[in-house]
């Protein structure tokens, strides 16, 4: 043999043993996708979501039921009710909500008085508000004095010699 038949030939088994190694690579693929059916699945199976578990959450949302509560009748956290059905429950809430401040809106163009009160502080910024504001004399501001420990001895110890008749009272001994 020559130079060039033996670099054929080399190329030859070249090309049979990347052809042997991908075999073995597809093998090893399909026993892997068999083995990992065979394997117990882990965590919990994914929700699924019916067309009458979304009209049942559409219309316990449209009457003002808490989420809590909507999640509850479903058998299903919090987090997995707002994830699966969040357009229903904004939908229902949304609803919910023009119709009550719709009823409330008719009250109050009828003269109900707490409706239009009520109205007017929640839809046009009205309060009540009581403010009480300190000033010293003739509006001049308070003055505070800092009094130090030995300041509230002379002052209690004036007080109470101008208040000498309290020293006269005398209180009933109890045991």
């Amino acid at each position: 043999m020559n130079k060039d038949n033996q670099n054929i030939i080399d190329v030859n088994n070249i090309n049979e043993n990347i052809n042997m190694s991908e075999d073995k690579e597809t093998k090893d693929k399909v026993n892997t996708n068999e083995n990992h059916s065979q394997k117990r699945k882990r965590g919990r199976p994914p929700y699924l979501v019916t067309s009458d578990s979304r009209n049942q959450v559409y219309n316990l949302s449209i009457v003002g039921t808490r989420y809590e509560d909507i999640a509850l009748v479903l058998g299903i956290s919090d987090d997995t009710l707002t994830k699966y059905y969040k357009p229903e429950l904004e939908k229902g809430r949304i609803e919910a909500n023009a119709a009550v401040a719709g009823t409330l809106f008719e009250k109050a163009k009828q003269g109900d008085t707490s409706s239009m009160i009520f109205w007017l502080k929640t839809r046009a910024q009205w309060s009540e508000k009581n403010t009480t504001e300190l000033t010293g004399e003739g509006g001049a501001p308070i003055n505070i004095k800092v009094i130090t420990g030995i300041e509230w001895k002379n002052i209690n110890s004036n007080f109470l010699r101008d208040k000498k008749w309290l020293m006269n009272i005398t209180l009933p001994l109890v045991l």
